[in-house]
């Protein structure tokens, strides 16, 4: 677990027993100034990691040169805060992939057992939202590479316990390579536990109890999906793009109803508070099918029948991804889900998911954040949060009082269950755009909070003041 919880120290580690990583720093890398050095020479884009990431906290992409250094200390910050640990390292970013994982068991007496692989290849910002229990476009003999080398590697670090060995799928080469070891039972183990009928955790307590495993019998019957409700909502800036914003809240009606061929995962329940201060996943929602169609079928059907009221969930985007043709194809990479969110009416999703809420959902207004008898407009929270003026500790504040300010500026930080969202003016839209004018400059007239403040979705947090164009042009 020492080795291979570590990813950078889990890279040397494959290297030397053969098997496939992606080009990389395959070490940490210590500084800004060495991050775009390895960089340039691995070739944009790359991606940052953390050595100790998971659960899509800690990774960022890097497109361009002049971004590594402020994304260089943007993902060490939200590392130490997830994970407490904030070393990262450096991959070639590869454009079009699929994301494969293979579950191990291996005991104390060195028997070890691949039980099967899942496709983990619906996701928004390096986090899951759906697994699989097979993969719509892995061919044979590489999911048989990847079950080899999953054994491979827990053998030759004599791994005990239960794990998941992580690969990337190359789309364009046609090749498998090493992402990482999670050296721990993940969210998604029941879509393994739902074909194969094995037991993970059973097996976790024999192995620790020094049992031998070696006899385990199991074979894949059917299909499995799993779908993450989070509790979350879709908001569309100023430019037109959609994002998820994280709802902490109190959860004031559920209806999670219990079937054959379901099993659930559920910290929802009325009554239950979800707080800010942790991940947004609520419910894990797994199903059994005879074939990926009917698991598809029957998750919809399913997720027709739940209600979560008090705070918003994605479970409207869920249903919209279980009907689209695409993914019901299976012929899709990695940037299938960012792509979804380009092609459907946003403004629909967002109401539904208010509605599904069992709330109003008023949106923003310019006369709703005007200070009455000034010309001075309020800038409000987006969400719950803890508010952050600075980057890091050791770096200056986003702005101050008296500052000039277009749309585009970052004016502080949020945190909510351990992401750290940046707000801007364009951050803000309403259902006929603009709320805050990009044409316009502002200036910052007061700040009406400290860094780590605890905050409300829709509490002030600046107040602006838009410049004449004169001024502004000064």
């Amino acid at each position: 677990m020492e080795t291979m919880g570590n990813k950078s120290n889990a890279i040397s580690t494959t290297m030397s027993n053969d098997v496939p990583v992606v080009p990389g720093s395959h070490g940490i890398v210590d500084t800004d100034e060495k991050a775009a050095e390895i960089a340039e020479q691995v070739g944009y884009p790359v991606l940052l990691k953390a050595v100790h990431g998971g659960g899509g906290k800690g990774i960022q992409l890097v497109e361009r040169p002049e971004l590594i250094h402020r994304l260089y200390h943007q993902v060490t910050r939200e590392a130490k805060s997830a994970f407490g640990n904030g070393d990262l390292y450096i991959e070639k970013y590869v454009t079009s992939l699929r994301h494969i994982e293979a579950q191990i068991l291996r005991d104390t007496h060195g028997s070890t057992h691949v039980l099967g692989i899942r496709d983990c290849s619906v996701q928004r910002d390096n986090q899951k939202l759906m697994e699989e229990s097979g993969s719509t476009m892995l061919p044979k003999k590489l999911r048989d590479s990847v079950l080899l080398y999953a054994a491979k590697i827990a053998d030759a670090v004599d791994y005990t316990g239960a794990g998941t060995v992580e690969f990337i799928y190359d789309l364009p080469s046609d090749a498998i390579y090493f992402m990482e070891m999670n050296t721990r039972l993940q969210v998604e183990h029941p879509v393994t536990e739902m074909v194969t009928g094995v037991d993970i955790v059973e097996q976790q307590f024999r192995i620790a109890s020094g049992e031998s495993i070696e006899d385990l019998k199991f074979a894949e019957k059917g299909y499995a999906l799993e779908v993450r409700i989070n509790a979350e909502k879709a908001v569309l800036n100023a430019g037109g793009e959609v994002s998820f914003t994280p709802t902490p809240g109190e959860i004031t009606e559920c209806e999670l109803p219990e079937e054959d061929q379901f099993a659930l995962i559920s910290f929802a329940g009325e009554g239950k508070v979800v707080s800010p201060f942790y991940d947004s996943l609520i419910v894990q929602v797994i199903c059994r099918g005879s074939s990926r169609k009917d698991a598809i079928n029957k998750m919809y059907e399913y997720l027709e029948k739940v209600k979560i009221h008090g705070i918003c969930t994605n479970i409207s985007l869920i249903k919209r991804i279980l009907k689209d043709e695409i993914f019901l194809k299976g012929d899709y990479d990695t940037t299938y889900l960012p792509d979804f969110l380009t092609r459907i009416d946003a403004a629909e999703l967002i109401a539904e998911i208010e509605e599904a809420s069992g709330s109003s959902g008023a949106g923003l207004d310019l006369e709703m954040l005007e200070i009455e008898g000034s010309d001075e407009l309020k800038v409000l929270s987006p969400s719950t949060g803890v508010f952050y003026r600075t980057p890091s500790p050791s770096e200056p504040e986003y702005v101050n009082a008296g500052d000039v300010i277009t749309t585009d500026d970052v004016l502080c930080q949020l945190e909510a269950m351990k992401m750290f969202t940046p707000v801007n003016l364009n951050s803000f839209s309403s259902s006929v755009g603009e709320v805050y004018s990009s044409s316009k400059k502002y200036r910052i007239t007061r700040i009406n909070l400290t860094s780590g403040q605890q905050v409300n979705e829709g509490d002030l947090l600046f107040v602006i003041c838009p410049l004449a164009d004169e001024e502004a042009a000064v």
